[in-house]
């Protein structure tokens, strides 16, 4: 099968079987480096990319779903400005993932960060609420759906407390970026 897609800024041409695990598509076919996936399928997480810019795990998602996908990996994702926002983050908590899943927790936050800066979002929560609960509401389903996401990588070295705190500085940290542009 032939699939069109972008991987890391580059428009490819690829010739794969559509069952082909996007994990093994950016090892073998394209020799990304700082992919990993030691579960071969069980979902722990390290092989996570963002997928039209969402966290995804790449060992699970067969060619035929990349059509005129985007993809992007850690190695150029950690190439971009957004990428010093959860580095930042990090230094300032003091908490950084371990090395097996300092990539995928990375990318996964900054899908996080793409969709808490999301004025659509926001919009959107805002109109389906009340307008005295709004902020209120907000927060709490920010606070569940950031969890969930999180918990696409099973990685114990650190706790949710830890990683929500990350996200919450990163977050300030982009929209300070976000002001200053407008």
């Amino acid at each position: 099968m032939k699939i069109e897609c972008t991987i890391d800024g580059k428009a490819l041409s690829l010739s794969v079987n559509s069952n082909k695990p996007l994990s093994l598509i950016l090892m073998e076919d394209v020799g990304n480096r700082t992919i990993t996936s030691h579960c071969k399928g069980n979902a722990c997480g390290n092989c996570i990319v963002l997928l039209n810019d969402e966290a995804a795990l790449s060992c699970v998602i067969p060619a035929f779903r990349l059509r005129d996908a985007n993809i992007k990996t850690f190695e150029s994702y950690q190439k971009t400005r957004q990428y010093r926002d959860i580095e930042r983050a990090y230094q300032a908590t003091g908490n950084t993932p371990c090395p097996n899943c300092y990539a995928s927790k990375t990318l996964i936050i900054e899908s996080i960060l793409q969709e808490l800066t999301s004025s659509t979002r926001l919009k959107t929560l805002g109109n389906n609420l009340p307008m005295k609960d709004t902020q209120e509401t907000e927060d709490t389903l920010d606070k569940k759906a950031i969890i969930q996401e999180l918990s696409l990588n099973t990685c114990q070295c650190m706790d949710m407390s830890e990683m929500l705190q990350i996200v919450e500085i990163a977050l300030t940290y982009r929209r300070r970026k976000r002001v200053r542009r407008n």
